[in-house]
């Protein structure tokens, strides 16, 4: 017990980006989401696919398109962007200056002038119907409702929040603009928000559900909606 006490003050001594997670887990800060930095490069090929077909035949699109990462933890998600948007402008938000310091560094190394990061934990910074798609991938989530005998989420996360967020990102949709919000432990079309716009894709998933009372909802596992265009 002794030793791995030591350990861990070790590593909170010394490993930054561990003690950012950290604190982000266990302080929880008010409209704060998924805490940790799971992530990988190209994690949602179907859902890229999709947008970058959808936003190529759009007539009202952009160029170059500009495109948000919400969350985008090391940077993976927006260097994955990248091969499907060669021309985009790309911007990845994080709520975790440790992991926008990574993307910085990686950024570096690339020299790519399309792409900018900044520390965030909402779009309230953001212009109004800038973005052609906004990218919230595994974000409005929590591991810790993972749990089957947890009946409401509200120690962890608020629908009040949740809608708040929603409601932002789309202000900063332009007009036939793309959302898309997988993995969360809310569903979009239970906001206010969702009667601006119209689902085009969904996904299996199997993240569990709470309802905007906070309570957990009957469990299906069958498809949730994840895309959704702007429609006004």
């Amino acid at each position: 017990m002794i030793v791995r006490a030591s350990r861990l003050l070790w590593r909170l001594a010394t490993d930054r980006p561990y003690r950012n997670v950290v604190w982000l887990y266990w302080v929880r800060p008010r409209a704060a989401f998924q805490p940790v930095n799971d992530t990988r490069p190209d994690r949602y090929p179907g859902i890229f696919r999709f947008a970058q077909a959808a936003l190529e035949a759009d007539p009202l699109a952009g160029r170059p398109l500009v495109l948000l990462s919400f969350g985008c933890s090391t940077g993976e998600e927006v260097f994955t962007l990248r091969r499907y948007f060669p021309a985009a402008r790309i911007k990845g938000i994080d709520i975790n200056p440790g992991n926008i310091a990574t993307c910085r560094r990686r950024l570096a190394e690339q020299g790519d002038l399309g792409i900018s990061f900044a520390r965030s934990k909402s779009t309230t910074g953001e212009a109004t119907g800038v973005y052609d798609a906004i990218f919230c991938m595994a974000v409005l989530r929590h591991g810790g409702l993972a749990d089957a005998t947890l009946t409401r989420c509200n120690h962890l996360l608020r629908f009040a929040d949740f809608e708040n967020a929603v409601a932002d990102f789309a202000r900063c949709l332009r007009r036939g603009g793309l959302l898309a919000i997988a993995h969360s432990n809310f569903r979009f079309n239970d906001t206010r928000t969702s009667a601006y716009f119209e689902t085009v894709l969904k996904i299996k998933s199997l993240a569990p559900l709470f309802g905007s009372d906070n309570l957990r909802l009957p469990e299906t596992n069958g498809e949730v909606d994840a895309v959704f265009r702007k429609l006004r």
